[in-house]
């Protein structure tokens, strides 16, 4: 009687073990599909925050190059009037060094 039990104890046990054994199992899976799951809502946050990033990146180099373009056409602006400024005043030197060269006052004064 007494083996009886024992052997009844282990059976019970052994199905504790097992249905122990399931739970174990059924977790694991629980875990790796979770784990699988938050991943994918990860990429696709990140995904997300990608397009934003490079909707933005393109926003800003747009906004850069249009700086760029004005800035340049300032300074091409500022360049063309000094070349016209510079152009007037070397006409302006050259007149003012054939007045040097002239003797008579009348053609000077002329």
């Amino acid at each position: 009687e007494t083996l009886q039990r024992i052997v009844s104890t282990l059976a019970n046990k052994n199905d504790e073990i097992h249905n122990f054994i399931d739970v174990l199992n059924h977790t694991i899976r629980n875990v790796q599909v979770n784990s699988s799951n938050a991943i994918s809502e990860l990429d696709e946050e990140f995904e997300g925050l990608y397009s934003i990033l490079d909707e933005m990146k393109e926003s800003m180099a747009n906004t850069i190059q249009q700086e760029e373009a004005r800035k340049i056409q300032a300074l091409q602006d500022q360049l063309s009037q000094c070349s016209t400024a510079l152009e007037s005043s070397e006409e302006l030197l050259e007149l003012a060094a054939q007045s040097l060269d002239v003797k008579d006052p009348v053609e000077f004064l002329k």
